[in-house]
């Protein structure tokens, strides 16, 4: 069952001007706006989808106040979307639109959906990198005033038991392991995706103690242009959620902030791309296997970007940057 890209998020939230404000700041484009909904995309055609919590068009919340309510998943073909249908509709309801999007609700009941991809291929400039007896760029290299993210790549969520996501997500519906945190937390690819990870889903220290949304992650052109969008979101006054830094586990640069919407939103850069020797890793749930650089100190109360609920928003216990 070929899942091959994230299609669309959509959100449910209390305030739709604040959420306005932060995406366009973010860096995706305002495609769509009502009353009632707004619709925001990156540069592959995938978008984000903005309605108001209590929308009956969004499926149940998982959690209280705002939040991720659906995952429209990319597939090859609608050869593939069918298969997939025929599949989970042997324990739960499917809903089918016009387009040929299917709807459903996996095991913890976090709204789900499939559909032929709509997403393009999107190429990034080369950013010409120089290094010692390899000179790449002469001149001077490109600075980004805001970012503009090209691919949504990720979403994760915080499970209670990782246990009935696998055997949904891997064993029927072909998603592959990546990479794991030793019995906590999963690195999920589409069974067409090359890149590292579609979905993470994450027991904190096997506690079993919470459901919810956590973060979605874009990648960006380049290292400058994760760096030119964190100093434009922080001049817009958005809080740093976690970084910048380096993920041992997929390699990629992160700045996460925190979003009115929900959780958190990432910008990624140079992830790993999963190849035909790939072999996944077991890892120790340590700081240093979440971030090889990215705090100064008070990496124990934030392994894993393991947040406490204030309200309605997920704010990190620590968020000292090094210098």
């Amino acid at each position: 069952m070929n899942v091959a890209t994230i299609d669309a998020v959509s959100y449910g939230v209390t305030d739709l001007a604040e959420a306005r404000r932060f995406w366009s700041d973010f860096g995706l484009s305002l495609q769509g706006e009502d009353r009632d909904r707004l619709l925001f995309g990156s540069l592959d055609g995938s978008h984000v989808e903005v309605r108001h919590r209590d929308d009956p068009a969004l499926p149940p919340p998982i959690e209280s106040g705002p939040g991720v309510r659906e995952v429209i998943f990319g597939c090859r073909s609608p050869a593939d979307v069918a298969a997939i249908a025929a599949e989970i509709s042997r324990d739960r309801e499917v809903r089918e639109d016009g387009d040929g999007t299917i709807h459903a609700l996996d095991p913890l009941g976090i709204g789900i959906g499939f559909r032929a991809s709509r997403c393009k291929p999107v190429v990034a400039p080369d950013p010409g990198f120089n290094m010692p007896g390899r000179v790449g760029r002469r001149d001077r290299a490109r600075f980004y005033a805001a970012a503009h993210p090209m691919e949504m790549t990720h979403l994760a969520f915080m499970v209670p038991r990782t246990e009935p996501e696998l055997d949904f997500y891997v064993r029927r519906l072909g998603f592959k392991v990546s990479d794991s945190y030793r019995g906590t937390g999963y690195f999920l690819r589409g069974g067409a995706s090359v890149n590292h990870h579609n979905l993470f889903l994450l027991d904190p220290g096997g506690k079993g103690e919470r459901l919810g949304f956590h973060h979605l992650a874009f990648e960006m052109a380049d290292i400058h242009e994760v760096f030119g969008g964190g100093l434009h979101m922080t001049r817009k006054g958005w809080p740093t959620m976690l970084g910048p830094g380096r993920h041992p586990v997929s390699s990629c640069y992160f700045w996460y902030f925190l979003n009115p919407c929900g959780g958190g939103a990432e910008y990624d850069f140079d992830s790993d791309i999963v190849g035909e020797s790939w072999v996944p890793r077991e890892f120790e749930q340590t700081p240093e296997a979440f971030a090889e650089w990215c705090l100064q100190s008070g990496m124990e109360e934030s392994l894993l970007y393991r947040g406490v609920q204030t309200g309605d928003t997920i704010s990190p216990k620590a968020d000292r940057q090094s210098s």
